[in-house]
């Protein structure tokens, strides 16, 4: 959290996209829930894995402001609400597990703890659930997970 208080006094704070992207920094397990309109105005959310995104991404296009953090239909789990699509994909980090009587469940590769992101339920053990409030994105929820080796 320190680090998200610092980087947004750095950057100048323009938006919470800022704020966004920079609290999940210095965590490798954090998974980010975004949930927005595209281009065509079409309802979309995913769940990125933040570790996997900056092995893809040059973030700082989105630390600047310059460009959004935006689901990909290649991300962990993709969803367009208006035409009803969904995709799932796992990443190194994570194993999407999408078939099961829980909901949606992530399994750290790592530490192989599971991740759950049903609101109404626990995150899981090591993982803290935190909305983001914005006026950038419809819903931000941000996943911490304390990757714990050798466990």
């Amino acid at each position: 959290m320190a680090l998200a208080l610092r980087f947004a006094s750095m950057t100048g704070a323009v938006g919470c996209q800022n704020t966004i992207c920079a609290k999940a920094v210095g965590h490798p397990g954090s998974i980010i829930f975004i949930r927005d309109r595209n281009s065509r105005r079409q309802e979309v959310s995913a769940y990125i894995d933040y570790a996997h995104r900056l092995t893809t991404d040059d973030f700082e296009v989105y630390f600047s402001g310059k460009k959004k953090l935006f689901p990909r239909n290649s991300d962990l789990s993709f969803y367009n609400w208006d035409r009803n699509v969904s995709t799932s994909h796992s990443s190194p980090n994570y194993q999407v597990i999408a078939e099961n009587a829980c909901g949606l469940l992530f399994k750290n590769k790592s530490d192989r703890k599971i991740i759950n992101v049903d609101p109404k339920a626990h995150p899981g053990d090591s993982t803290m659930r935190t909305p983001v409030e914005t006026d950038l994105y419809l819903h931000v929820v941000i996943y911490d997970h304390i990757v714990r080796r050798g466990t």
